[in-house]
């Protein structure tokens, strides 16, 4: 028998779904065996699949807990080392729970442009940034609170 997709190689493999006849140049490896192309990609995983309005709700909560997140920090001093971590921890749930529990790379980005964006933008809200021009140091703990929510956001979102 020869391949579907190159009429020249013959071959004794076929697809455990289709059952079309595959080379192994054609062959993708799946959890059933080898599968063609068509077969090997039917649309990705459901668990990366995100409805748009659910990525919209996402998007709008995320930004809303990450300004929210970014006012906290800036009143917490040198507290801000042992909070920042579970306020990333909340964050990334939000994120989480807002998309259905859903992973991959969108989720991810989405979340760090929450903690990102909601920290600049709690920087407006507050009028923070003028002080922290004259302020190095609060400025450098304002940085660093941001690092360490935006690491554990992202492990949550990684790794829950």
């Amino acid at each position: 028998m020869t391949c579907a997709r190159h009429p020249k190689v013959e071959t004794a493999l076929t697809c455990t779904r289709c059952a079309t006849p595959i080379c192994p140049d054609c062959m993708v490896a799946g959890a059933v065996g080898m599968l063609c192309r068509a077969c090997a990609d039917l649309g990705g995983s459901p668990l990366f699949k995100i409805r748009p309005e659910r990525f919209a709700l996402a998007l709008v909560a995320g930004l809303a807990a990450g300004t929210i997140a970014g006012l906290i920090l800036q009143q917490l001093g040198f507290w801000v080392f042992f909070i920042s971590p579970m306020v990333g921890g909340f964050l990334g749930e939000v994120v989480l729970r807002c998309t259905g529990r859903k992973s991959g790379k969108k989720v991810v980005w989405l979340t760090g442009l929450s903690v990102l964006v909601g920290s600049g933008l709690s920087l407006l809200v507050n009028d923070t940034w003028q002080r922290y021009l004259h302020d190095p140091i609060g400025a450098v703990f304002f940085l660093v609170a941001v690092g360490l929510t935006l690491g554990a956001a992202l492990g949550k979102i990684r790794y829950f």
